[in-house]
Parts: C-alpha cells; sequence; structure tokens
C-alpha cells in the first residue's frame, strides 16, 4: 500500500472520528428529550440512567465521509452496490432509532429486518456458494436467496445480543472491520469503508469506553450489524472460492456463538428467544469477579486470536480444513463449558425427554378424540363403560371413580382398577356439570407419582366431563 493511499485512507479516518467525537455528545440531552435512556435494568452490565442514541452519532459520522466518497471518481459496481446497502442499512437504523425512543415489537422488527435483507438480495449482493470442507463449493441456486436474508438477519441480531456491555459492541465491530479489510484484497473503495466505519466508532469508543457516558442502542448495533452483514458477502467474493463465507463466519464467531448459546438456552427453558436475559459470555465473566474492562480485554483478546486466524488462512491461501473446523467447536465448547454457560449433559437428556413428551402428547390427544367419537356413538351404558374403561388403560391409571348426585342411582356408577393403590398416589377430581351449569356429580382418578405426567389434562378433564354428563343426560331424558 503505497503512502498516497494510506494518507487518503487517514485523512477519511480523521474525519469520521471527529464526526463521532463532536455528534455523539450531542445525542445525550437529544436522548433525555425523547426519554430514550437505559435506566440500568434489564441485561445491561451497568447502573445508573445512560443515553442510548449515540448510534445516531455513529451513523452521521459514517454516513456523512461515504456518502462524499462515493461522489469521488469513476462510478463502478461497488457504488451500485453500495447504493441498495446504505437503503437497506437506513431501514434497519431507523428501525433501530424507533425502538429506542417509542418500542418497537420483535415481529416488527423482524419484518423490516427481512425486507430490508431482500432489497440487498434484489440489488445483486447474494451468497451464491458456501464453502465445504469436504469436496467443491456447494451452488446454492434457489438457496441463494433465504441464505442470504438469513446471514445479513442472523449477523444484525448477533451484533445487537453483544451490546449488553461498555464497549463491547463497538470494540467487536472494530476488530471483525480489520479482518474484513484484510479480505477486501486490492480492493481499495471496500477497504475505504471499512476504514471509514473504524474511525466512527473510535470516536464513539471514546465515550462508550468503561465507564460509559452513552450507549449506542440499537438505532447503532442493528446499524452496524446490517451492514456489516450485508458488505462481508461482498467482501466474501475477493477470498478464495473454497473461502467464501466460511471466513467471514470465523470473523463473527464470537457474536455467532453468543447468539447461539442466547437461542439454546432460550428454547430449552422455553422463554421467547426475544426475552432479554443476563447470561451473555460477558455476564458470565462478570460473574467470575472480572471488572468491566478486563472483561473487555478478554473478549478483545479472543477475536484478535480469531482475527490472526482468519489472517494465516487468507497469506497461506489455504482451504479451512476439516479439523479446523472441529478445532474451533472444541474451543468453543470448552470455554463456555468452563464458564458454567450450560451443563451439556442435562440438556442433552431434557431435549430428549421432550421429544419423548412431545411424542406422547400427540397421543394423548388422538386418544381423547377417540374417545370422544366412541362416546358420542354408544347406545348403551355398558358400551359408553367400555370406552371408558379403554381411555383409563390408555391414561394407565390406577383407579378411576365416578359418583352422581341423582336420586335413586347407587353411587359409584362406574368404578375402575388397574392395579394395587400406588405407593405415591396422585389425585384428580373435577366435577361433572351439565349443559345449564348444573352440578351432576364428580368423576376422581388416581395414577403413580412417580409415572408419566398427566398429559393433555385439559383436553382429557374437558372430554371426560363433556361426555359423561352428556351420556348421563341423554340417558335420564330416555328413561323419563
Amino acid at each position: 500500500m503505497n503512502k498516497a493511499l494510506i494518507y487518503y485512507f487517514f485523512s477519511y479516518f480523521v474525519v469520521s472520528c471527529a464526526l463521532a467525537l463532536v455528534l455523539v455528545p450531542l445525542m445525550r440531552p437529544l436522548s433525555f428529550k425523547l426519554g430514550a435512556v437505559d435506566r440500568g435494568t434489564g441485561r445491561r452490565a451497568h447502573s445508573g440512567v445512560i443515553p442510548r442514541l449515540g448510534g445516531i452519532g455513529i451513523f452521521l459520522a459514517f454516513v456523512i465521509p461515504f456518502g462524499f466518497s462515493l461522489t469521488r471518481g469513476e462510478w463502478d459496481a461497488f457504488h451500485d452496490n453500495m447504493v441498495g446497502v446504505l437503503i437497506g442499512s437506513t431501514i434497519i437504523f431507523l428501525t433501530g432509532a424507533y425502538d429506542d425512543i417509542k418500542g418497537a415489537r420483535i415481529r416488527t422488527k423482524l419484518f423490516l429486518e427481512i425486507l430490508a435483507a431482500i432489497i440487498i438480495y434484489a440489488w445483486g449482493i447474494r451468497i451464491t456458494i458456501i464453502s465445504n470442507p469436504f469436496g467443491s463449493p456447494i451452488d446454492l441456486s434457489w438457496l441463494s436467496l433465504p441464505a442470504t436474508v438469513l446471514w445479513i438477519i442472523v449477523i444484525t441480531n448477533a451484533i445487537n445480543l453483544i451490546d449488553g456491555l461498555d464497549g463491547l459492541a463497538a470494540g467487536t465491530v472494530i476488530l471483525i472491520s480489520a479482518t474484513l479489510f484484510s479480505l477486501s484484497g486490492n480492493n481499495f473503495h471496500m477497504q475505504l469503508t471499512y476504514v471509514i466505519l473504524v474511525g466512527s466508532l473510535l470516536g464513539f469508543l471514546r465515550y462508550n469506553f468503561p465507564p460509559a457516558t452513552v450507549f449506542m442502542g440499537d438505532s447503532g448495533s442493528l446499524f452496524l450489524g446490517f451492514f456489516l452483514g450485508s458488505v462481508s458477502i461482498l467482501s466474501s467474493h475477493k477470498a478464495t472460492a473454497i473461502a467464501t463465507l466460511m471466513i467471514p463466519i470465523l470473523a463473527f464467531s464470537l457474536p455467532l456463538m453468543d447468539m447461539f448459546y442466547a437461542v439454546i438456552r432460550r428454547f430449552y427453558r422455553g422463554v421467547p428467544l426475544g426475552e432479554a436475559d443476563k447470561e451473555h459470555i460477558h455476564h458470565k465473566l462478570l460473574e467470575k469477579g472480572l471488572s468491566k474492562r478486563k472483561v473487555l480485554l478478554v473478549l478483545y483478546s479472543l477475536n484478535i486470536f480469531v482475527l490472526i486466524g482468519v489472517l494465516l488462512i487468507i497469506q497461506r491461501q489455504r482451504d479451512f480444513s476439516f479439523l479446523g473446523l472441529v478445532f474451533l467447536v472444541a474451543l468453543s465448547v470448552f470455554g463456555l463449558r468452563m464458564l458454567g454457560y450450560i451443563e451439556f449433559l442435562p440438556i442433552a437428556k431434557e431435549m430428549h425427554r421432550n421429544f419423548t413428551v412431545g411424542r406422547k402428547r400427540k397421543y394423548f390427544n388422538y386418544v381423547i378424540r377417540r374417545f370422544k367419537r366412541n362416546a358420542a356413538k354408544s347406545k348403551s351404558l355398558d358400551d359408553f363403560w367400555s370406552h371408558l374403561t379403554e381411555l383409563m388403560q390408555e391414561y394407565n391409571f390406577s383407579s378411576a371413580e365416578i359418583n352422581l348426585k341423582i336420586p335413586d342411582i347407587d353411587n359409584p356408577v362406574y368404578a375402575f382398577n388397574n392395579r394395587e393403590e400406588p405407593g405415591k398416589p396422585m389425585t384428580l377430581a373435577f366435577p361433572l356439570v351439565s349443559s345449564d351449569n348444573t352440578h351432576m356429580g364428580d368423576i376422581r382418578v388416581s395414577k403413580q407419582m412417580d409415572d408419566d405426567y398427566f398429559l393433555c389434562t385439559a383436553e382429557m378433564v374437558r372430554a371426560l366431563s363433556e361426555e359423561v354428563s352428556r351420556f348421563v343426560t341423554r340417558n335420564l331424558n330416555n328413561r323419563d
């Protein structure tokens, strides 16, 4: 790289950094005026009231010099591509700013992310092939659209999720940008893009490094994630064919890993995927007693380690081997296990159990529907009791009893005993109510406590109550 080019890059870097240094502080009074502040609750690792519109300063500090750079020189394919990227990124930036100020539903944000990603695809920025550690690259063909949209959305939300500690998201994006800068080869315009982005983020870090006085908010994190997700596709096209998208995946490995485990643990616990928690990697390191600055140094070091690995791969022009992939996965699992992130064996057992319970639930739903269908067709009391007994056996009940509050009827009218009384009985009792809300009697069922759970209990109770009440009422009317 010649001196003239270095000076050219440096001038844009200084301008973007200076703009951020000036614009970001102006976002503080604006944040308080609009109520866009973070009060230190939720997943944020801070206390006090902090303004969160710093992302507006980042956006302006990047777009102003970058937009000016697009007006310089001849218009080529890069300029065409970046117009599409800027349109999509602006949509996401405005979405994040609205969320910071007013609050937006997760579905709304996801819809707009998909819409913006489709715009990127329509502009011609697409993932057409992916790396294959075992052979030739895979041509995606018609899968190019979902792969492109998925990649951009995943990166967008991965950067958004790691923005939970002062300086973490900005520093991570700087290191990722350095990696993508190396991927750009001799593409002057692409390299300038990353230089301007890094300048705007370094200016922002002046106010976001612990202890932070301003946050980038969703306007910043979503914009950065979407922009990087889009331009990383362009950068990967400059790498060797086998490395296409594999090297960007390595560059984004820390935020991707953090997001992956966030999804796994939330799915495992049955909570909404969009629900914030305080169990990201930086939270775990804080729990170990490290200060915010030490946590940042640890995570920055991990990013630098990955960056060096990516640079070595590019320099040697070697395929990303299967052993390298295995090493990365093993290192990730070991590191997360050492942090006490997830107990993998219990999770595997729980997932297997949930799968088994899910299959049983489907079966019991079928059993209940079959009972209701047969009960409706029953012509005699014995026929109805036989179908009821079949239901009791399918549910593996120890005993069941039906008592009616009707004159001249001996109770119980129905009794079922499948085995001896369990040592740890679990009993469920519920009333029989007619269509006119008359209390007709009661049903009591029991089974072994350490046996299977009462799957589809609500459906079973409703079916028993409705069908028994309906049959009894119909027979009483016939008797009258």
